[in-house]
């Protein structure tokens, strides 16, 4: 099977971005993570996985690379994914930069951005909640990422999404809209020739 579709995967952190992708994967689609290449840059630099870490490599990352070098770092990964599904998912996008990256480097029919969004006091709760590794741990830490992420583009791109899903109510009930989405996207562009 060769790769017919991007989504690129949009939203502030802690939105649901990673329950959206772990649907996607449970489903079958292949998804490539932005967050674990940062994650991983940290971990090969032999750094704590704190967020200050993380927003470090990442900055400097994009300083010495662009404000798309996560997408370019990402973009073997997602060549490789595209040789064996229909659909790709790249989970992370945070900028227009990255978004171009991929429809650059990737030759396909279809590119969907779409954005997951919830409130603001709702994201904190479920970072909270998630306790992922160098997640913020209070709203002031929660505001400064929400601030560095928009200081690269991130507001741009959930401006220019093609969908927005809503993510305020419980998580089974957002799992279910993601696997109506994704259904209607398989149907439409996996299954006919």
């Amino acid at each position: 099977m060769q790769c017919r579709a991007i989504i690129l995967l949009t939203g502030m952190p802690g939105a649901g971005k990673s329950v959206f992708a772990e649907v996607a994967r449970r489903s079958g689609f292949s998804v490539i993570s932005l967050g674990d290449v940062i994650r991983e840059e940290v971990r090969k630099r032999g750094l704590e996985p704190t967020l200050e870490n993380a927003l470090r490599v990442a900055n400097e990352l994009r300083e010495k690379m662009g404000k798309e070098a996560v997408a370019k770092i990402a973009l073997p990964k997602v060549l490789e994914s595209c040789k064996s599904s229909c659909i790709v998912i790249v989970d992370g996008i945070r900028s227009i930069e990255e978004v171009e990256t991929i429809k650059r480097g990737v030759s396909v029919k279809e590119y969907l951005i779409v954005a997951v969004h919830a409130s603001p006091r709702t994201r904190f709760q479920r970072i909270l909640n998630r306790g992922r590794q160098g997640d913020p741990r209070d709203f002031e830490e929660f505001k400064k990422r929400d601030f560095e992420e928009l200081s690269w583009g991130l507001g741009a791109v959930i401006a220019l999404a093609d969908v927005i899903l809503i993510n305020e109510d419980t998580i089974e009930k957002f799992k279910l809209e993601v696997e109506k989405f994704l259904t209607m996207v398989y149907n439409k562009w996996c299954t006919s020739e």
